[in-house]
Parts: structure tokens; C-alpha cells; sequence
């Protein structure tokens, strides 16, 4: 027997193992089952509604009652419905389209149509679906040539029922078919990487895909090119993924309101082989959608302020007395010299037609506040009325013209009396002022000087107050000047004159 001829089984037996060594390690598959940074974000994270109607609805009522029963329908809250959203009431494909008005506490859906015929039977389904773009980041971990990544999305089991257009409880609906809202669940993939990953156009499939019992929508971007394990599918570095029309699925049936449902979404990298490489499993937050109420009572604030004496470009010239909110002291009138006093008047309102301000002097200027009946005293050299030295009179300007409608110059000191003008000062668009001091149109030749009578009530035909401003939208803080001048005769009575202004600021709801 030639010489270690007993040892060759042996020989034999640590060559087979050490070939099969070799064979085992040049045939290991890389599988590292996580990519890096990866993020799913969604473009709307309401849960849909999926619910159905309970008895005591009518044909042609513009309210709906909701089945609430636990745990019989999905949705079984009214308030999981907000104002705007598009609710389908009805059977199968007859279902009525209806937008909410809003909501009660309890069970009923206010709807901004009447219920059609057939939409109004107990036990229809109601359903509004919350449609989203589903965004997919990530950086790959392994270089993969000629690969594919793909996308799961958690669907119904059923898969007719997966794409039908309605709902589905914790999953999402792909829409792939024509339904109730006729949507079409695609994917974008990002644009090419040089060679390295030149991608063809998405393909998205309906529930194409079983993983330990759960179905899901697959949604993938295959490529050619070597691929790297360091690229960034940010939306910096490179582009990203985008899963189009998703509809959001209704709430499980553990849910709570208030609490997040969380599906789970499934990224992963294929190679050539379609074997999968890398996968990593995101949850995603879906939950109501937080409605906010409020109750706004109708509103409007009128504000009268001071204005300081010596303040310029008030109604384009300078205040020479100061006032305070309720009191336009003149002070002592001079016989050649005008004094000029002024206000700001503040308006807001949140009325939809907006508001008017209107004014009205209970009388002329009577000394000691005593009554000057009809129009007393002469106001320029030509007027042949009689003249009362115990009451200012409301002037008729420098040409005689001006009433308390009719605007007119008034900018020489002997026509005597007292008038009005007024001033946009902040040059509000929406703001109408019936004159300025500078209007250019009537008896004014846009010098500066138009004023106006006030509406006197005692007058002996009396007169209505006059709207001095007014808007027809809501407005905030509208403001303008009402700037006063006074000049007397040289026979004036010695004496305190004055009257009262009534001022009405009035909404248009």
C-alpha cells in the first residue's frame, strides 16, 4: 500500500469542505435591510371619512344625521368633517355630491344642497376622501447596478375594494380605476443622475404586493447605470420620490379620535434580479383635522381723537387750537382772522356693506348757548337779512353758494360765520368723504379752501344730518380730519357761544 494511501478519504473530504468554504463566501448576498435618512412626509395627513347616514333624513333637507355608533362604520363623528369638504352621500356609484356648511357637536352634517332623491336612505355611505402626495427621501447605503426602488403602500386586502375610489379602513385607496372620485395614484421619480441612475418613467401597480399577510400598492422607479451607496434622494442633493393621489385611508377600528392612526410604508432597493437589498419600514401619522370656532358678533368702533393746535397739513393748513375728544375750543375769536381747529375720525367695522358716519349741529352758535331761530344774522356784506349779533351763523362762503349740501370757497375773512371741511389724510381707496378741502368741482376751484354748512336741526325747515364718510366694504381703521374754522364781525356780542355735534356711525350688516 503506498505510503499515507489511508489518509486519502481524508484528503478528499477537507477539499470538498474548502471548496464549498470558498463557494459560500463569493456567493453571499449583501443585505443590509436599512437605507439612510430616510423620511416620508405627506402633503395632507387627514384621515378620510368614511361613515354612513341613520334614520330621519329627507329628500331635499340641507342637513344629513350620521350613524355614530361605535365601532359600526369608521368614521361615526360629524366633527371629523369640516366646512368646505366634499362629501358623496349615497349607494355605489349614485352617489350625490354635497360640500359641507359645517358641522354640529353631535350627528348632523349641514350641506349646502338638498338631499336628492335615493341619497337620503339609512345606512347610505358617506364618505369624503382626503386625497395626498406621499414624498419619499432617502441616501442609499449600497452600490447597485441596473436596480429599482420601490415603494409599498399599505392597501386593503381586497383589490377591487383597493381601488375603487372610496376609503379604505387603514389603508390607502390607489384610485387606479374610475370611482366616486376618480383619481389616479401615479409615482414621479426624481430626475436622472448623470449615468450612474438613469431612470425610466414609474410604474405603479394595485396591490401587487403580500408581506407577512398585508397587501400593498407598489409603486417603483427601475434604473440603469452602477449606481452609488453615498446618493442623496433629498430634494437637495439630488430629486425625490412623489407617490401622486393617494387617498388617505379612514380611521382603523381601534381608533380614537385625537390619536394618530399610523400605517406603515415600505422603501426598499432591488437589484438586477428584482431581489431585494435594502428596506427600510416608515410609519405615517394620520389623523383629524383640528377645527377651530369662533363666534364674531357684529361689530363697528368710532373714534373721535384730538388734534393739536399748531399741527400742519391738516386739511392743508395748520390747526391754531388744540381739541380734545368731545371739545373744539375755539377759544377768542378774532375779527379779520380765522381760527382752525380739527379732529380725527376713526372708523372700523367688520360689516360686510360697511358703514356711514353722519353729523348734525343742533343749532347754530348762540351766545351763552341760546337759540338762534332760522338763520339768524347776515353772513357777507351782500346779505339783507337782519343781522343777530348773538349767534355765530353758518357761513355761506365767499360767493353765497354754500348750504349744507353744497360745498363752496371759503377762504376770505370778511364773510363771517362758521363752516366745515374734510380730509383723507392717509389717502384711504375705499374710504368716500362727500368733499375735501381741495375738491375741484362745484362752487370749489381746488384751492383749499371748500368748506360746508353743517346740517343745522333746528333750522326752521330742519335738515337731515349728512353723511361726512362712509365705505360699502368692511373697513379698518378708516380715517379722516373735520376741521372747523370760525371768523366773526366787528359787532359781534361779547359773550360765550357754542352748540353741540352729533355724530352717528352706522353698520350695514
Amino acid at each position: 500500500m503506498p505510503k499515507f494511501a489511508s489518509l486519502r478519504p481524508l484528503f478528499i473530504i477537507l477539499i470538498i469542505l474548502t471548496s464549498l468554504a470558498v463557494v459560500g463566501k463569493f456567493s453571499k448576498k449583501s443585505y443590509s435591510l436599512s437605507l439612510s435618512n430616510v423620511s416620508v412626509t405627506l402633503s395632507n395627513s387627514r384621515l378620510s371619512f368614511k361613515g354612513a347616514l341613520t334614520s330621519g333624513n329627507a329628500v331635499g333637507a340641507t342637513f344629513a344625521y350620521i350613524n355614530t355608533t361605535q365601532e359600526a362604520y369608521p368614521s361615526t363623528s360629524a366633527s371629523q368633517l369640516v366646512e368646505g369638504d366634499i362629501v358623496r352621500i349615497g349607494a355605489n356609484n349614485t352617489m350625490g355630491s354635497y360640500t359641507v356648511a359645517s358641522t354640529s357637536a353631535n350627528n348632523l352634517v349641514y350641506i349646502t344642497s338638498g338631499l336628492a332623491s335615493g341619497n337620503a336612505t339609512a345606512g347610505n355611505d358617506v364618505i369624503a376622501s382626503a386625497s395626498s402626495n406621499l414624498t419619499v427621501r432617502f441616501t442609499t447605503v449600497n452600490t447597485i447596478a441596473n436596480g429599482r426602488f420601490r415603494i409599498l403602500v399599505p392597501a386593503d386586502s381586497n383589490a377591487a375594494r383597493s381601488t375603487d375610489g372610496i376609503p379604505d379602513v387603514d389603508k390607502f385607496d390607489g384610485g387606479f380605476s374610475s370611482g366616486p372620485t376618480s383619481i389616479n395614484a401615479t409615482v414621479t421619480c426624481p430626475a436622472d443622475v448623470g449615468a450612474t441612475y438613469d431612470f425610466v418613467d414609474g410604474a405603479a401597480t394595485r396591490s401587487a404586493v403580500t408581506i407577512a399577510g398585508n397587501n400593498y400598492h407598489t409603486f417603483e422607479c427601475a434604473y440603469s447605470g452602477a449606481g452609488t451607496n453615498t446618493t442623496a434622494f433629498n430634494g437637495i442633493s439630488q430629486g425625490y420620490f412623489v407617490i401622486n393621489n393617494l387617498i388617505n385611508p379612514a380611521p382603523s377600528s381601534t381608533h380614537t379620535i385625537g390619536v394618530a392612526d399610523t400605517p406603515r410604508v415600505i422603501i426598499q432597493q432591488l437589484d438586477s434580479s428584482l431581489q431585494v437589498v435594502d428596506q427600510t419600514t416608515v410609519a405615517i401619522g394620520l389623523i383629524e383635522a383640528v377645527k377651530v370656532t369662533a363666534s364674531v358678533s357684529p361689530q363697528i368702533t368710532f373714534k373721535i381723537l384730538p388734534v393739536a393746535g399748531g399741527t400742519g397739513s391738516v386739511c392743508g393748513g395748520t390747526t391754531t387750537v388744540s381739541t380734545t375728544p368731545n371739545v373744539v375750543p375755539l377759544g377768542e375769536l378774532l375779527v379779520g382772522t380765522f381760527t382752525n381747529a380739527a379732529q380725527s375720525l376713526s372708523v372700523s367695522t367688520n360689516a360686510v356693506n360697511g358703514y356711514a358716519v353722519t353729523v348734525i349741529e343742533n343749532d347754530q352758535l348762540g351766545r351763552n348757548g341760546g337759540t338762534c331761530t332760522g338763520d339768524p344774522g347776515k353772513t357777507n356784506n351782500s346779505d339783507s337779512r337782519t343781522e343777530n349779533t348773538s349767534c355765530i351763523p353758518d357761513t355761506v362762503g365767499d360767493g353765497g353758494a354754500m348750504t349744507h349740501t353744497a360745498s363752496a370757497e371759503w377762504g376770505t375773512t370778511t364773510n363771517k360765520g362758521f363752516a366745515y371741511t374734510l380730509h383723507n389724510y392717509n389717502s384711504v381707496s375705499n374710504m368716500t368723504l362727500p368733499f375735501q378741502y381741495n375738491t375741484n368741482s362745484g362752487n370749489c376751484s381746488g384751492g383749499g379752501n371748500c368748506f360746508r354748512q353743517f346740517a343745522d336741526a333746528e333750522n326752521s325747515t330742519p335738515e337731515n344730518p349728512e353723511t361726512i364718510m362712509s365705505a360699502t366694504i368692511p373697513a379698518e381703521n378708516h380715517n379722516a380730519y373735520i376741521c372747523y374754522r370760525a371768523v366773526i364781525g366787528s359787532i359781534q356780542s361779547a359773550g360765550d357761544y357754542e352748540n353741540y355735534l352729533t355724530f352717528t356711525a352706522t353698520s350695514t350688516f
